[in-house]
């Protein structure tokens, strides 16, 4: 028996001590998991959407104007100040190497938990491709430079600049392009594990670069983690 045919009839002898779960007996366990993750957000034990677009936007506008080290400093430390205790602090920024849709750049992670993410996002160098399309809601507040979008049938690109922000809305996609210098705080509210497999996709079968996906999904995991386990949010 060859090492493949070894491996599959080891995996389908494993298959075959696990359960047989029905379709339906599934979609009754998630229906319970559900309704009761439903109930403890109604009770006050778990805490949902925390972070709001006009918030957002206006700490943004802080930084705007001032040499980008500076920005950021200053966008993070009015962050943290209108969302104690569920934003990075600038000493635990940690810069990533960022592909998807074809585009290229870097992020650090400054909240992450189960319906929201809010990162600094952004490239020295011109980057275009398409937005993907997930099942939330994701806004991009202009720090310094622009960026230029387009949706099927439009035959003219938005220019968003500094000040500006951008809505990608949930189910939707559009191609998009940031200039050079261009960088924004990205702001995602919805199911946000659901476009960990886009980002997948994107290093696998395009940049055949597995790392900065294994970084991103390590760097978000712990954001996660803690805004679950310490504050109580999903």
């Amino acid at each position: 028996m060859g090492p493949l045919a070894a491996l599959y009839a080891y995996a389908a002898q494993a298959a075959s001590y696990l359960p047989s779960i029905t379709i339906t007996q599934a979609l009754t366990v998630a229906a319970c998991v559900a309704a009761g993750v439903f109930l403890l957000i109604k009770v006050g034990i778990l805490r949902t959407i925390e972070l709001d677009v006009e918030g957002l936007h206006q700490a943004t506008k802080k930084g705007i104007g001032k040499p980008l080290p500076e920005a950021f400093d200053i966008i993070n430390a009015e962050l943290e100040r209108r969302y104690p205790g569920l934003i990075v602090p600038k000493s635990g920024r940690r810069w990533i190497i960022f592909n998807g849709g074809g585009a290229m750049g870097q992020m650090t992670v400054l909240h992450a938990s189960l319906t929201e993410y809010l990162i600094f996002y952004g490239s020295p160098l011109y980057s275009q491709g398409h937005s993907g399309r997930y099942l939330m809601d994701v806004y991009d507040f202009m720090i310094q430079g622009e960026t230029k979008t387009y949706h099927a049938a439009e035959l003219t690109c938005t220019v968003f600049k500094a000040g500006e922000y951008s809505l990608l809305k949930h189910f939707n996609a559009k191609g998009y392009c940031c200039e050079k210098d261009s960088w924004m705080l990205e702001y995602g509210r919805g199911v946000i594990p659901f476009a960990v497999f886009y980002f997948l996709c994107a290093s696998v079968f395009v940049t055949f670069d597995i790392i900065p996906w294994l970084t991103s999904v390590i760097s978000v995991g712990k954001r996660v983690a803690y805004n679950l386990l310490v504050n109580r949010k999903i």
